[in-house]
Formats: structure tokens, C-alpha cells, sequence
């Protein structure tokens, strides 16, 4: 949530939300703003939604079945979109993806792709498959890399720079 620095009015999209930890954890922070997660699992989104029923009573939340490239979202309305351990940022070509970021993201916008891995090699290879796959797509990248537990978690912060690549 650091890295993310969640703001009271944040519109925030969390793609593969599985259980909805992150969820309750952004949703904590919202007061105006409000955090749309989906999952393409039913199970998953079933107990993120139990899990989250005060902030979805509350209107700061809301959890959808649905994957990524058919879900109903609005165009730039996204402060801030994120993902964690999504193979989609770092596994084969994500470019019809990234373009739909970019469109889904508001104007200063963010997008942070988390990853958590068992090796610091491997947390490296993760944090360059993705800032390589974000660079290619015109957006400027940072990363942050933090020890947790025997793991390593990774995330790469990227802004759009220009138009799609």
C-alpha cells in the first residue's frame, strides 16, 4: 500500500483480485474515492466478496467476475491500476493488454505491477520482463524491489509517456 501511496479519492482497479486482501487493504484508505477488482474466478470472486462486504455495502468497493480483456470498465477513469503475481505483465506478448491500461487509465495515472518471488534472481528476471514489456509501450517505469519473509517482492511503476506504442 506504500508503494502505492492510495489517496482518499483514488479510483483504483485491481485486475485478479483472488481472495481480496488487497482489496480490503485499498478500500481502508478510500473515502470518496472506490476500488473496482475483478477475477476471471468464480470461487475467488465469491470469497473476496464475502470477505469485503462492508466496503462494497459502504460503495467504496466493488468485485466483478470477469478477465481482463472482456470487462466492463470505463475509459480514463483510473487513478491508479494494479496487479500482483499477473503473469500477463511478464509471460509472452502483453500488448493488447498494456494498450487497454493506457485506455483505462485517467490522465496522470498509474500503473504498478507486483510480483513476488521465491529468489532474488528470479525477482530480477520478473521486474525486467516487465519494465522491458512496459518500455516497449511508452511508459516510463521505476521499480522497487523489498525482501518479504524468504521471497522477494518486486513492483514496476509505469506512467504513459505518449500515445500507444
Amino acid at each position: 500500500m506504500e508503494t502505492m501511496a492510495v489517496l482518499p479519492d483514488d479510483q483504483v482497479l485491481e485486475i485478479g483480485c483472488g481472495r481480496g486482501s488487497a482489496v480490503s487493504l485499498v478500500a481502508d484508505r478510500l473515502t470518496t474515492g472506490r476500488i473496482v477488482a475483478i477475477d476471471r474466478a468464480a470461487t475467488m470472486v465469491r470469497i473476496a466478496t464475502a470477505s469485503n462486504m462492508s466496503h462494497i455495502s459502504s460503495g467504496r468497493a466493488e468485485i466483478q467476475r470477469a478477465g481482463f480483456e472482456s470487462a466492463d470498465l470505463p475509459a480514463s477513469r483510473f487513478t491508479k491500476i494494479f496487479a500482483v503475481n499477473l503473469g500477463l505483465f511478464w509471460l509472452g506478448d502483453a500488448s493488447q493488454q498494456i494498450d487497454r491500461v493506457r485506455r483505462l487509465l485517467a490522465p496522470g495515472g498509474q500503473l504498478y505491477v507486483f510480483g513476488e518471488r521465491p529468489t532474488a534472481a528470479h525477482a530480477v528476471a520478473n521486474l525486467a520482463s516487465t519494465e522491458l514489456l512496459l518500455k516497449a509501450n511508452n511508459f516510463s517505469t521505476t521499480r522497487s524491489c523489498f525482501r518479504r519473509g524468504r521471497g522477494v517482492l518486486t513492483c514496476v511503476t509505469g506512467t504513459p509517456t505518449s500515445g500507444p506504442g
